[in-house]
């Protein structure tokens, strides 16, 4: 990285580490930063919170450095070269932004490059993005734990594909925007199982910061949200295995669970119910954990 000294130019050609951003963005008193591996900023001091993440793969850099710039823009400079939130928006919304998402791929980029069967993976060789369920990373389990500590009005997340696209993940639909069944297992669409408005937009891997920016601007405001009804469902399970270590891990996503001898009783609130329903479709809850399922019923 060329440019270590001159952070915005290094934003525009370059793939900054998490350690980078950390230390460039205490330098600059540009909030207090806590977690060097997982750096998380935030703008804004409204009463509304959202949460823009994206980084799962380290070809996302060109959306992660977008996301910096801005950030680091708005706290340094009284001109923007790039646009950023508004005053307005920042009076209205706290904004935490997380741009390393899965922070190994960008610390280790000098030693991965051109390997892509290493681009969505942790240090402990998981994909951090498809662990939503089981929360097997260490980034993973940060993540989730951020998300329902702080527990936002609206979550975007970002990714880089081959083409623009604005969807939000079922059961909650978001102004008209087109709906999309994603897997409880994908970080995209898992938190909207557990009833968090989402918004997941695709950017163009060759998007210029100009054109990035100018969309993620237009992500923050208020919608309309609308919930789909919802069965309410609750699930009895054999446990084959450290029922405590799976009863933990149902737990961390909001579930009420109820031990008797070698099973275990899911239980679910209004916002976790599609996540519960989800596990049940086609079984899902035993492709990822050791249990048989023994009975659905109605709550």
């Amino acid at each position: 990285m060329p440019f270590t000294a001159e952070p915005f130019k290094a934003l525009l050609t370059d793939i900054v580490t998490p350690k980078y951003v950390f230390s460039l963005m205490n330098s600059l008193k540009c909030g207090l930063l806590s977690d060097k591996d997982l750096p998380i900023l935030t703008m804004g001091t409204g009463a509304k919170r959202a949460i823009v993440i994206t980084g799962f793969s380290v070809l996302d850099y060109r959306i992660s450095n977008a996301l910096i710039y801005m950030v680091l823009s708005k706290c340094v400079n009284n001109v923007h070269a790039i646009p950023t939130f508004s005053a307005s928006q920042l009076s209205k919304w706290t904004i935490k932004v997380i741009p390393f998402a899965n922070p190994w791929p960008f610390s280790s980029w000098d030693v991965i490059r051109g390997k892509e069967s290493f681009y969505l993976l942790d240090d402990d060789g998981i994909p951090t993005r498809y662990d939503a369920l089981t929360l097997r990373s260490k980034y993973s389990l940060k993540l989730h734990g951020l998300i329902n500590e702080v527990k936002p009005e609206l979550i975007i997340m970002l990714t880089a594909s081959s083409e623009w696209s604005i969807m939000t993940p079922r059961p909650i639909s978001i102004n008209g925007y087109e709906t999309a069944e994603l897997s409880p297992t994908d970080f995209l669409g898992h938190f909207a199982h557990e009833g968090y408005p989402t918004i997941v937009m695709t950017i163009p891997r060759e998007s210029g910061l100009y054109e990035i920016t100018q969309r993620i601007i237009q992500l923050i405001r208020d919608y309309n949200v609308k919930y789909e009804e919802i069965k309410p469902l609750e699930l009895v399970i054999r446990v084959d295995g450290d029922i405590n270590s799976i009863a933990n891990i149902l737990r961390l996503h909001g579930f009420l669970i109820g031990v008797d001898g070698n099973k275990l009783i899911i239980r679910a609130n209004e916002k976790n119910q599609f996540l519960l329903n989800s596990l049940i479709d086609n079984n899902l809850i035993e492709h990822y954990f050791n249990v048989e399922i023994l009975e659905v019923r109605l709550q």
